[in-house]
């Protein structure tokens, strides 16, 4: 007697009903009917009620007597499916059906009445790597290729995601790691989704390869064409690639969604995932499909390895000279190990800057070619809301938590959707996880400053203060040295546009004060906008502000224009800083002890981390004393702490307003570095306590207000 297994009996079941597919209850009901278990049992495993799982077998047991045109039971299932497959037997004999369309030709290989592929035995070994690429020359990736090399051959994984950004370098770790495994396997086939061709066309190239039949010569439809593919998954070991899923993706939404018409994919990934047999399919892509589980899942038939970038073996892309240079590890750090990026920057500094990598990072042209395009492409494909969070991530400048990127986007949406834009940014690769915060790679952090200066610059030509109500340049509530940096690479750079747009600063101001009428003409809705627009005015005040490390503040022309001169024209290192806003120091010493450029010391809040309470202090001495020479202790940075011997002096400056600020003028005497008091706090762990303790509060609000 013939024997028929659950995955025969489904495969006679899928071809009675035809066009229409079980669903995921109706299969296991089927699967566990046929293994003798109640509706009680079927209940709890499948986490419904008994009575829903009653409902559901009445309705497929009408189904199947419709389409096998006698009745069937759940207790006369067996017997009917196996006079079925002698029905089927018997069609093939006596018709032209191809037989690797037959019913039969789609069930496990243990099975004695299964029919081989056409003319091909089992064993014999075939491939086509199509349009593979040459992995030759490849770098690092050793462990994470260990690992999944494990998962494909010793856990038996069936369905492997491997995803990253763009340019990670998921192509060549998918074939380097096919190269590996190949041994194991006995069929292989390569295929690109680049230019997304539709699932039928793709799982039929796929199948005639697989089957060794011409393409005219199989069905044309995708249930039947999926089933070929899984028998041929069950039959042989296979392994198969399918390289730039995202292109079957849709964007514009969170990431997961097919494209309409390509729905198929996703049934071909879940049903390769779920159904039983000794093959393994790989995808890469920039996003993940919602039917590949995520890394941390504890399934070892589905898996997903999410591809960082490169450490120190990065350093092999880079000419031998320039591959031990202390610069090179800056870079790396910079673009975050990516191999296409390292190597498009690679190529530059060695034919545009004759092998001088200071002289590129000199440059402050970081984002370029390729890696733009790549990161155009990306960007290209975010949802609106995924957008936003991207320019608020750039603004912050520093890893923030979910509940406060909500309280930056106007108008305030959910807690689900900020999560869900979160989530989604994660699985593209273009956010990291820091603890309970994200932020942007440099790289990309850079990209999206450069976006957000754009709109706003094209928003602030046109008269539309749209964009510029839905993102602040400058963050009021930042601390200081975020705020001074949004200041040096936001708002500056803008407000340096602009001015260059317009010819003269009397021109620029005239447009951004009728820019200021059209918010007051509106009633609502004005969000960040005016706060935009009188940040680029301060900004635009004096060409002074350039020369000072763009100097937020307007100057008079006389008490507030000399105190500025005195300080450009000292050779000695010092600074001018309001109490509520500080401002980098015009003159560095530290420039000449280090192997960073003048431009970088001076680009940095240094001396500015005083530690506690003792900037304080020194404003009430200043009352007191309006000229003191004094030595006091401070962060340069988070390693370095020094003993700082300097020259104070208080002055006033004026406001946009004309108001009187307080101020301080400094001359930096002497610094010394030494060992920092045990236990004293890093300016990073200060930060970082202040952030808890607001974090606290506004727990601490909801909560009563709750």
């Amino acid at each position: 007697m013939t024997t028929i297994t659950i995955e025969d009996a489904i495969a006679i079941v899928d071809a009675a009903i035809k066009d229409k597919r079980l669903s995921n209850i109706q299969e296991q009901l089927l699967r566990q009917t046929w293994e003798g278990k109640t509706y009680a049992e079927i209940a709890e495993s499948c986490g419904y009620d008994s009575s829903y799982i009653r409902d559901v077998g009445y309705r497929l047991w009408q189904i199947l007597t419709n389409a096998f045109g006698e009745r069937v039971t759940k207790h006369n299932l067996q017997v009917v499916v196996r006079t079925q497959a002698k029905r089927f037997r018997s069609k093939a004999v006596t018709s032209d059906i191809p037989l690797a369309t037959h019913p039969l030709s789609l069930v496990n290989p243990h099975n004695p009445e299964t029919l081989t592929v056409q003319g091909i035995h089992p064993d014999v070994k075939r491939c086509d790597w199509g349009n593979a690429i040459d992995t030759s020359i490849f770098y690092g990736r050793t462990e994470e290729l260990e690992t999944v090399k494990n998962w494909v051959i010793d856990d038996r994984c069936r369905l492997l995601g491997v995803f990253g950004m763009g340019g990670i370098g998921k192509t060549a770790f998918a074939t380097k790691l096919a190269e590996q495994v190949q041994s194991d396997f006995t069929l292989i086939a390569w295929r690109s989704l680049r230019n997304a061709p539709t699932v039928e066309v793709m799982l039929g190239e796929l199948v005639s390869f697989l089957t060794n039949q011409e393409i005219a010569a199989l069905p044309q439809d995708f249930d039947r064409l999926l089933g070929m593919l899984i028998a041929v998954l069950k039959q042989s070991r296979c392994l198969i690639i399918l390289d730039n899923v995202e292109s079957v993706l849709r964007s514009g939404e969170i990431t997961g969604q097919y494209n309409e018409g390509y729905e198929g994919y996703g049934e071909l990934f879940r049903q390769v995932g779920e159904v039983r047999h000794q093959s393994c399919l790989i995808l890469t892509s920039r996003e993940k499909p919602h039917d590949v589980l995520p890394p941390d899942s504890s399934d070892r038939l589905v898996r997903s390895l999410q591809l960082t970038g490169l450490k120190e073996e990065a350093r092999q892309m880079f000419q031998p000279e320039l591959a031990i240079a202390p610069e090179t590890g800056k870079l790396i750090d910079f673009y975050c190990g990516n191999p296409l990026a390292l190597t498009v920057v690679s190529r530059s500094i060695h034919s545009m800057f004759d092998g001088d990598i200071q002289e590129f990072i000199d440059q402050d042209a970081n984002v370029f070619g390729d890696i733009r395009y790549l990161l155009d492409q990306q960007y290209g494909r975010l949802s609106e809301r995924e957008q936003q969070v991207m320019y608020w991530l750039a603004i912050e400048r520093e890893p923030i938590t979910t509940d406060n990127l909500r309280q930056d986007i106007v108008p305030m949406i959910s807690k689900s959707q900020i999560w869900e834009s979160v989530i989604s940014l994660r699985w593209r690769s273009l956010i990291e996880k820091n603890a309970n915060s994200f932020t942007q790679q440099p790289v990309v952090m850079e990209y999206m400053t450069a976006r957000l200066i754009d709109e706003a610059y094209q928003a602030a030509i046109a008269g539309n203060p749209e964009f510029l109500m839905s993102y602040a340049l400058v963050q009021p509530r930042a601390e200081d040295y975020i705020r001074e940096t949004q200041i040096r690479q936001i708002l500056q750079p803008l407000s340096d546009r602009l001015l260059a747009h317009y010819g003269s600063v009397d021109t620029l101001q005239r447009e951004l004060q009728i820019l200021l009428e059209t918010l007051r003409d509106r009633q609502t809705a004005i969000g960040y906008a005016q706060g935009n627009i009188m940040n680029l005015l301060r900004a635009s005040q004096s060409d002074l502000t350039k020369n000072f490390c763009r100097f937020p503040e307007r100057v008079t022309e006389h008490s507030d224009l000399q105190i500025l001169e005195r300080l450009l024209e000292s050779d000695r290192a010092g600074g001018l800083a309001t109490w509520d806003h500080r401002i980098p120091w015009a003159n560095n010493p530290l420039a000449q002890q280090t192997s960073e450029s003048k431009t970088q010391i001076r680009s940095k809040n240094l001396y500015y981390q005083w530690t506690e309470g003792s900037l304080e202090q020194l404003q009430q001495e200043l009352k007191q004393q309006p000229k003191l020479r004094k030595r006091y202790h401070a962060w340069l940075n988070e390693t370095e702490f020094a003993a700082i011997d300097a020259d104070f002096e208080a002055v006033k400056i004026t406001d946009t307003l004309n108001q009187p600020v307080e101020a301080r003028l400094v001359f930096i005497n002497e610094v010394n570095i030494v060992e920092p008091p045990i236990g004293l706090p890093t300016p990073s762990a200060r930060r970082a306590e202040v952030r808890r303790r607001k974090q606290a509060l506004q727990a601490n609000r909801s909560k009563k207000l709750g």
